[in-house]
C-alpha cells in the first residue's frame, strides 16, 4: 500500500513503537506503513507528527509521549536535541549496548554471509565512562548575524549549524582548544567563511590531541592559502 494515500505531512495519530532504526530513530506502523520517529523508543507510545511521506515509509516527530520506556533518560548535553552528533543519549547506557548487538545482528541476518548461523555474537562491550573519550574534533566555523563566531556541528538533517561550546564526548583538550582559536579568529579579524556568499577564509577547526602523548594537533580548513 502507498503511504502517500493513506497518510498526508502534518497528519497526527497514536503509534507504539516496535524497535529502533539503524540511525537511532523509533519505528512504528501505521495501516501497514512504516514510520521512523526521532526521539522514539521501543514499547512507547506516542501521537506523532507526520514531517514527510516517501513512497515505501513516512517520517514523523513525538507531539506527546503517552507511555514512556522505563529506559528513557535524560540527555546530559544541552545541545542533544538540535545537534546531529549523537542519536541515542536518551536512551539508557546498557540499552544502547544491546541495540548496537542488534544491529550486527539484522545486518547479518540480512546480507546472510557464510556460516553466519553459527556465528558467536557475544554481548556489547562498553566503557565505565562513556563520555570525554573522542580525540578528534572537526567544527564547522560560521560567523551569526550578530557577528559572533560561532563553531560546531549541524542539525541532523540540516546545514544549520549549532553552536558547541562543551561536547561531553570529546577530550577536554580538544574543546579547550577550539574554544582559544575561536578567540583568537575574532581578536585578530580573520575573516569567516560564508558558505552562501562564497567569501571569507575559515571554514573549518580540526582539533586531535595524542591519548599517550597529550600532544595537541590544530589544523585550520581555509578557503585560500593565505589566513590573512
Amino acid at each position: 500500500m502507498n503511504p502517500q494515500h493513506t497518510i498526508e505531512i502534518g497528519q497526527r495519530f497514536p503509534l507504539t513503537i516496535k524497535r529502533l532504526g539503524i540511525n537511532g530513530e523509533g519505528i512504528g506502523y501505521y495501516k501497514r506503513t512504516i514510520v521512523f520517529v526521532k526521539g522514539a523508543l521501543p514499547e512507547e507510545e506516542v501521537v506523532a507528527e507526520v514531517t514527510e511521506v516517501m513512497p515505501k515509509y513516512a517520517t514523523a516527530t513525538i507531539k506527546k509521549i503517552r507511555k514512556k520506556s522505563v529506559s528513557r533518560v535524560v540527555p546530559p548535553c544541552d545541545v542533544y536535541e538540535a545537534c546531529g552528533g549523537c542519536q541515542l543519549q536518551h536512551l539508557a547506557y546498557d540499552k544502547q549496548l544491546d541495540f548496537k548487538r542488534d544491529m550486527v545482528l539484522q545486518s547479518l541476518e540480512k546480507f546472510k554471509p557464510a556460516g553466519y548461523e553459527k556465528f558467536d555474537l557475544r554481548p556489547t562491550i562498553g566503557m565505565d565512562d562513556p563520555w570525554r573519550y573522542r580525540n578528534k574534533a572537526q567544527f564547522q566555523v560560521r560567523m551569526t548575524e550578530e557577528n559572533q563566531i560561532i563553531a560546531g556541528l549541524y542539525g541532523e538533517g540540516t546545514h544549520k549549524l549549532v553552536d558547541i561550546n562543551n561536547c561531553i564526548v570529546q577530550r577536554p583538550e580538544t574543546t579547550k582548544v577550539i574554544q582559544v582559536v575561536k578567540g583568537l579568529l575574532a581578536e585578530l579579524e580573520i575573516p569567516i567563511y560564508n558558505e552562501i556568499k562564497h567569501s571569507g577564509i575559515v571554514k573549518t577547526i580540526v582539533c586531535r590531541v595524542g591519548i599517550q602523548t597529550g600532544e595537541v594537533q590544530l589544523v585550520l580548513v581555509t578557503n585560500s592559502k593565505k589566513i590573512a
